[in-house]
């Protein structure tokens, strides 16, 4: 069965066991504990299919010289993605404004700019140059960054343009295969993993009511979703690749990590099945979906900036009781797009944290309005890793066709 009718229907399993057994403690405790053991599960094949497959990935883009479209291709997919999801946002919310569910009525308007907390910085800075890169490799949890600075630099070294460098290439290239197959595994049984992750998601938003008596916010967080993955994001892919490439094929047959990312809201638990895929059903060379997709982890977060620019609206405007002015609207999308690119720190709640640095940066006081976010985690940050997922699908297509490497993968053949 294809992984996109397979994911489909682990989530409609889930919903239907929810339907039966939502109201049950023992059932959601149980859903919990085996989504927790299961995003741990994503994190252990993703470190060391990062690790191998970036490292033979680079050394084979030096050894053809490609490094330069590579990055490119990547940093201008990501910059122009990331911009135009949270202008998209404030647009939504700019004609359809909904007030966030907050319990609070007081809160202070937008005044002049500060500075982002140092220690979010500092922390930042740290990871790129770890001192013991085997010790970073062995306690990689929830950060890729320092794994891929120390996957860049032995790829930067390994380009095989020396007789004695040779064996170690090959031998780096048959581990990340090793990776690959193990990847594919995880894909193709993960609707199993699905349905515990969807169980659990739609459970917890039954338990917490919240969305319920708040109808407009959820209609507007949908309404953002579904205009820039079926409207957006193809537009703007056709676009790079001048036509030359069905948008709508990447959206179906990469709905398994967009699932996986929606009722996780974790990046570490799709990335695996998106790099597996990208490369089975997108026909995106290895080399390439073992860069792109981990690269886009770290910057291709235009989906949790969209999902922060709309709640941190949406809160202002329940707080102040005022529509936010048009200069307020941009600022806090720019700074959520900005901030963004930091939101890797705080593996799954990338929204919350961008939510309260943007709060910070505006000095913008709601008084603990912001907290009220915590709640509505799963779906506020699902959303937002669901566009992450896109988005990195997108690129590597996009990546893979400006190096002229995308071949096109019959249906018969995808997993």
């Amino acid at each position: 069965m294809k992984t996109w009718i397979s994911y489909l229907a682990a989530t409609a399993l889930g919903l239907a066991a929810t339907l039966l057994f939502g109201e049950s403690g023992i059932f959601q405790q149980v859903m919990y504990t085996v989504t927790a053991l299961f995003v741990q599960l994503g994190g252990f094949v993703l470190i060391p299919l990062v690790f191998f497959g970036f490292s033979s990935g680079i050394a084979s883009l030096r050894k053809d010289r490609k490094g330069g479209v590579f990055a490119r291709t990547t940093i201008l997919w990501s910059v122009f993605s990331t911009l135009l999801l949270v202008l998209v946002s404030a647009i939504v919310f700019r004609f359809f404004p909904s007030y966030f569910p907050a319990s609070t009525s007081a809160g202070s308007d937008a005044s002049t700019l500060s500075i982002i907390a140092p220690q979010s910085i500092s922390t930042l800075f740290e990871s790129m140059l770890p001192i013991n890169p085997f010790y970073t490799l062995a306690n990689a949890e929830s950060f890729l960054l320092p794994v891929l600075v120390i996957a860049l630099v032995f790829g930067y070294f390994l380009k095989p343009n020396v007789e004695v460098i040779r064996p170690a290439y090959v031998t780096m290239n048959s581990l990340s295969e090793t990776m690959f197959r193990l990847a594919r595994a995880f894909s193709t049984s993960g609707h199993l993993f699905v349905f515990f992750a969807a169980s659990y998601w739609f459970s917890h938003l039954q338990m917490e009511g919240t969305l319920f008596v708040a109808g407009r916010f959820l209609i507007m967080l949908i309404i953002s979703t579904l205009s820039v993955t079926l409207l957006i994001l193809p537009l703007l892919f056709s676009l790079v690749t001048r036509f030359r490439v069905n948008p709508y094929m990447i959206l179906y047959r990469m709905l398994a990590p967009a699932a996986a990312a929606l009722f996780t809201g974790s990046i570490f638990f799709s990335s695996p099945i998106s790099i597996s895929l990208s490369r089975h059903n997108l026909g995106c060379q290895k080399r390439v979906s073992a860069t792109a997709i981990p690269l886009y982890t770290l910057i291709g977060r235009g989906g949790s900036a969209m999902i922060a620019t709309l709640s941190v609206l949406s809160l202002l405007y329940a707080a102040t009781a005022s529509m936010p002015s048009d200069t307020v609207i941009l600022f806090v999308a720019l700074s959520s797009a900005l901030f963004a690119y930091a939101s890797p720190l705080y593996l799954g709640y990338e929204v919350f944290f961008i939510s309260i640095i943007v709060l910070q940066f505006l000095k913008i006081d709601l008084y603990g309005a912001e907290m009220t976010m915590v709640a509505l985690m799963p779906i506020l940050n699902g959303l937002g890793i669901l566009v992450d997922s896109y988005i990195a699908a997108f690129g590597s297509a996009y990546t893979c066709q400006r190096l002229g490497v995308l071949t096109e993968s019959a249906y018969p053949d995808i997993l």
